[in-house]
């Protein structure tokens, strides 16, 4: 990650029941979502699955213009709808005080830097 990125880190909980139908809507998401998502200045995105959870990390410009792009985005919503039937929480785009769950990060490891 370079000094002028900040990173993102948000978990969703799959539906094991749907894991495989969540597996495969990632294999060819949209393209208005990954436009929406370069727009908004995302310099790198990372989805890891193990069981029935997924992290997804963010690596972005400037996170509140990120939120500012996607926020609202046809594709966007309508992507996140769509998976939304795979997961059991996660990405709310109708929840307007926490869309995106984001974690709080506790500590690090990084060169000579521990937070």
């Amino acid at each position: 990650m370079s000094s002028d990125t900040e990173r993102a880190v948000y978990i969703q909980r799959i539906d094991p029941e749907h894991k495989d139908e969540y597996l495969e809507a990632h294999e060819d998401v949209p393209e208005g979502v990954s436009d929406a998502m370069r727009r908004g200045g995302v310099t790198a995105f990372e989805l890891y699955v193990r069981d029935d959870l997924a992290v997804c990390i963010l690596e972005v410009e400037d996170l509140d213009a990120y939120l500012d792009e996607v926020d609202g985005d046809e594709a966007v919503e309508e992507w996140e709808r769509f998976t939304a039937q795979f997961k059991r929480e996660g990405v709310d785009v109708d929840d307007a005080d926490e869309p995106i769950p984001f974690m709080d990060r506790i500590w690090t490891l990084s060169g000579d830097e521990n937070r």
